[in-house]
């Protein structure tokens, strides 16, 4: 909702030959959809790659500049790529209005890293994105979880994550985040650690 913008026209004619045809001009065929109505337009592909940075969010929220149009809040909520080129090939993308709550995920930043990887133990990721509801002018583009403090054994649920009142995550609470799995090694780590202490202690 900052100063993110795209711009895009209005697209009459359909079929696959035509989407092909916009796209070998440098457009992305796309739909915008709003409780239940649709409108097909074509946007720039070099202004989605500046918007975006070569890899799209839903957590990010844009005006929609449409040719003709009175400017609107959008995201992209789904987009088809090319499996062996990677360009965008089409764009889905849901309006919004400021009053209106929505339903969106957002990726999950891991900030540190874990003590207990010095400790032998191994780092294994479960979710790397949650599924929000908020209004658009709470939505946060990615979520930072601090994972730093982890030993072996220790885990991180989608329920440990803090946030905001203004913020709800529809994800599992149960859901792993992140966890370091306690290897043999680590075991032993501890072990030994707990004999020098209690040598120490006599």
């Amino acid at each position: 909702m900052s100063a993110k913008s795209l711009t895009a026209v209005k697209k009459d004619s359909r079929g696959k030959n035509n989407n092909n045809r916009l796209r070998s001009e440098g457009f992305i065929p796309a739909v915008v959809y709003s409780h239940g109505k649709s409108e097909s337009i074509k946007v720039k592909e070099k202004e989605l790659q500046n918007l975006f940075k070569g890899h799209i969010l839903e957590s990010v929220i844009f005006d929609l500049h449409i040719e003709g149009q009175q400017d609107i809040m959008a995201f992209v909520k789904s987009f088809q790529k090319d499996p062996v080129t990677g360009k965008i090939l089409h764009l889905d993308l849901f309006r919004v209005t400021k009053s209106e709550k929505i339903k969106t995920h957002v990726p999950i930043e891991l900030l540190g890293t874990p003590a207990g990887l010095k400790l032998g133990g191994i780092l294994q990721h479960g979710e790397r994105e949650l599924l929000i509801q908020c209004l658009p002018g709470d939505l946060p583009e990615k979520i930072t979880v601090d994972i730093s403090a982890l030993l072996p054994g220790e885990i991180i649920h989608v329920g440990d994550v803090k946030h905001g009142e203004k913020i709800e995550i529809l994800t599992t609470a149960e859901n792993i985040i992140v966890a370091v799995e306690k290897t043999k090694a680590a075991s032993e780590e501890g072990q030994s650690g707990g004999e020098t202490t209690e040598a120490q202690s006599e």
